[in-house]
């Protein structure tokens, strides 16, 4: 389901106006047909007459009954709202209303990320960025015609957008739930996953808009997802794919199609609650983001173009980890005759962190051995001198 036509909403929900044109067009059926109508269907088609709304429900009706197809409708549609005595909602609607579309996936996501879809059904989106808000404004109009919105500026200094409630009542029919998003937790739409590429790329593009942050200091993109959990710390940690926001496994899902590995891990934890963090790292991944999906913010950009420029050596694929390891301390022995955290940092061209953590992993495999802990004068420890004792097939 991509595209929205009043028989996919379900009646009772929305109140129609139609055109003079469509109007005739009746009468005239109902003229030539001899048809006698009940009452209540004579006293509806006189308040279509005189240019007040209508039920869906009794359009769904009238259209079966006297053969009109409901296009008919769909095409003369005034103005279309949740409430019989307002006239907020959307003026001309663009039936039947296109998901399939950059304007629709970028709505979506937005929703999805800055966004909201309260308990009333009604629609809001959140943002600091001008920029944003008017990409989004102008993403609902192309979707669903001249639909009426408001922006309000607030003292936290964003922008705040709201669309009324018929826009929240279509909206929720691709599994948008409405509440919190910790509480609701559900995942992308499944249309997505079956769209093209470039029509996927800029659903991502607009979630990392809103949820995304470039990190200089470890040179990843990263998104996190608040979640209601009852388990604890452990359980959750243990099980990611179980607990995290489905969103963010969603997130993962997609990305794997453009060929870019994430990772998704427990954030801050508390007692009822859970920040799961998505992340991408090494150059290749960032890379493949830069080329497919990108920004629509030039900051954004200029930092991940940033991240990327400071890798100054290849990064070692993950599944590659321990023979990079390997590789690195091979060499650190033959040029220093042992190897320590700094010279195999030195040789790897990795922090002091990093290198200390290939030691840790290649001791648990077995390939290198600890042959001295030196001290200084003042007894307390230098850093222990490793010797490779095992090598990987590879090497041999």
């Amino acid at each position: 389901m991509v595209k929205i036509n009043l028989n996919k909403i379900p009646s009772g929900h929305l109140y129609l106006r139609v055109n003079k044109k469509l109007i005739s067009k009746i009468f005239d059926i109902i003229k030539k047909s001899n048809t006698i109508l009940p009452t209540r269907i004579r006293s509806q088609l006189y308040r279509m007459d005189k240019g007040q709304k209508v039920s869906l429900s009794f359009i769904k009706d009238f259209s079966l009954n006297l053969e009109i197809p409901i296009k008919e409708f769909e095409n003369n549609i005034d103005s279309i709202t949740s409430i019989k005595c307002t006239e907020i909602g959307i003026k001309k609607p663009k039936f039947p209303i296109n998901f399939a579309t950059n304007e629709g996936v970028r709505f979506i996501a937005a929703i999805m990320g800055d966004g909201e879809l309260n308990s009333q059904l009604q629609v809001r989106y959140n943002n600091k960025n001008k920029f944003l808000v008017s990409l989004v404004l102008d993403s609902a109009k192309k979707l669903f015609g001249n639909v009426d919105h408001k922006l309000y500026y607030r003292k936290d200094e964003t922008y705040q957008l709201h669309f009324p409630k018929t826009v929240g009542i279509i909206i929720s029919l691709f599994g948008i739930k409405p509440g919190y998003k910790s509480k609701t937790n559900y995942g992308i739409p499944s249309f997505i996953f079956n769209l093209d590429k470039k029509l996927q790329a800029v659903f991502i593009r607009q979630f990392f808009n809103d949820e995304g942050n470039v990190r200089l200091t470890d040179r990843r993109l990263q998104v996190k997802q608040t979640v209601v959990i009852h388990v604890s710390k452990q359980e959750a940690k243990s099980f990611p794919l179980k607990y995290a926001h489905k969103s963010l496994i969603d997130l993962q899902k997609l990305l794997l199609n453009f060929g870019i590995d994430s990772k998704i891990y427990l954030g801050a934890y508390r007692e009822d609650r859970a920040d799961w963090e998505l992340s991408i790292y090494r150059i290749e991944n960032l890379k493949i983001f830069q080329k497919l999906i990108g920004f629509d913010l030039e900051y954004k950009n200029k930092l991940l173009d940033q991240a990327i420029k400071s890798y100054k050596f290849p990064s070692a694929a993950r599944n590659r980890r321990l023979d990079f390891a390997l590789e690195c301390a091979k060499k650190t022995q033959e040029k220093c005759g042992f190897i320590t955290k700094h010279s195999l940092a030195k040789i790897s061209k990795r922090s002091l962190k990093t290198a200390t953590y290939y030691l840790v992993d290649l001791k648990k495999k077995g390939f290198v051995s600890c042959i001295e802990k030196p001290k200084n004068k003042s007894g307390q420890f230098l850093p222990h001198k490793y010797k490779i004792i095992s090598l990987l097939p590879s090497f041999f």
